[in-house]
Parts: structure tokens; sequence; C-alpha cells
């Protein structure tokens, strides 16, 4: 007797449209999540995960259950390929952003095991915490810089301030972050350990 997601897969791979809607209904958000744990940016994500399911679709790409470990593996892949682009693209990237490129990249080779993922939201929990106590400004700043990947042009145009202005702040920020992240573990300070100049 076949179970439901199998009934759907079979019906995916015969070309049914009804189908392959319901499976896309059932797995985007989880699949948009995943991406946003890589990219850090939900709109990109989006993209990503639709980005998937198109090649699925266009491709006839042959499902089989349990089909959540293909998709996954699919938005990851996606995701790596994203980020590398992305350091083609942005020639010259600063020695911020490569680095944070890099960790991002290492995040999406890692295999997901229950105590590394807690491990991980705990990490992002204490740098968000750190994050919040920096001055208002110097926060938004540092945000668009780490998470927006925004250049220190970007920044200074959207905050109305010059680029050195900007650079100022990132150095504030990473100074004061660094005494409250100070017995955090070496993998977890690899994302502020690079922003030394």
């Amino acid at each position: 007797m076949l179970n439901l997601q199998e009934d759907i897969l079979i019906r995916v791979n015969q070309g049914d449209v009804k189908s392959f809607e319901h499976l896309y209904h059932t797995f985007y958000v989880y699949l948009c999540a995943v991406a946003t744990k890589y990219i850090y940016d939900p709109e990109t994500a989006k993209e990503i995960v639709n980005d998937v399911f198109l090649n699925i679709w266009n491709n006839h790409t042959p499902l089989t259950s349990p089909v959540n470990a293909y998709l996954v593996k699919a938005v990851r892949n996606r995701c790596l390929n994203h980020l590398r682009q992305k350091r083609l693209d942005e020639v010259p990237l600063t020695e911020i952003q490569k680095k944070l490129l890099q960790f991002r990249e290492e995040l999406v080779w890692q295999e997901e095991r229950p105590l590394q993922r807690l491990e991980q939201e705990e990490t992002r929990e204490r740098v968000s915490r750190a994050i919040n106590h920096l001055p208002k400004k110097c926060r938004d700043i540092f945000i668009q810089h780490l998470y927006y990947n925004k250049t220190s042009e970007e920044i200074a145009v959207t905050e109305h301030i010059s680029p050195s202005t900007v650079r100022v702040q990132i150095r504030i920020a990473i100074a004061k972050l660094k005494p409250l992240l100070k017995d955090m573990t070496i993998t977890s300070l690899i994302i502020f350990s690079f922003f030394q100049k």
C-alpha cells in the first residue's frame, strides 16, 4: 500500500501538475528556512528554492521517497553555487566579505547533526544578543555589512554618511563585540576573527 507521499511522487514523476503544486506547497517554507541558514537573505533564499523546484519540473527529475533529503541537498548545492558566483561577481571583495563567504560555504558542506544544529543556533543567539548591545547607528551599519554583504559605499548612501565613517563604525562594532564574545570557542569566533584589518 502506497503512502500519500509516495503516491504524490509517482504522480509528479508522471507530470501531474496538481501533485507537483502539492509537493511545492508542502516543502516551500521548510526549504526557504534551510536556504536562509546559508544565504542570510530571505528574498534570495526564496529564489533559490523556486529555482530548485523549477529545475525539477523542467528536467523531469525523477523523485523517490523520502524526498526530503533530496530537496534539502538540492537547495544546499544551489546555495553553494550562489555563494561561489557571488564571490566571482563581487570583485574585488573586502577581506571581511571573503571570509564571510568562505564561512557560509563551509556551513553548506557540513553534515546536519542535531548537536551541531543546536550549537549553531546557540552561537547565532549569542552573537545576536551581543550585536543588540551595540549603539543603534553602529548596530545598523554592522548588520548591513555582516548579514547583507553591503559595501561601505552602499551603506554610506543609505545612511547619508561617508564610506570612511562606515568603516570606522564597523571597526567600533568589532571592538565592542570582542569582549562580549571572548569566551566563545575558536569555531564560533571565526566569524569575528577575520574582521581584523
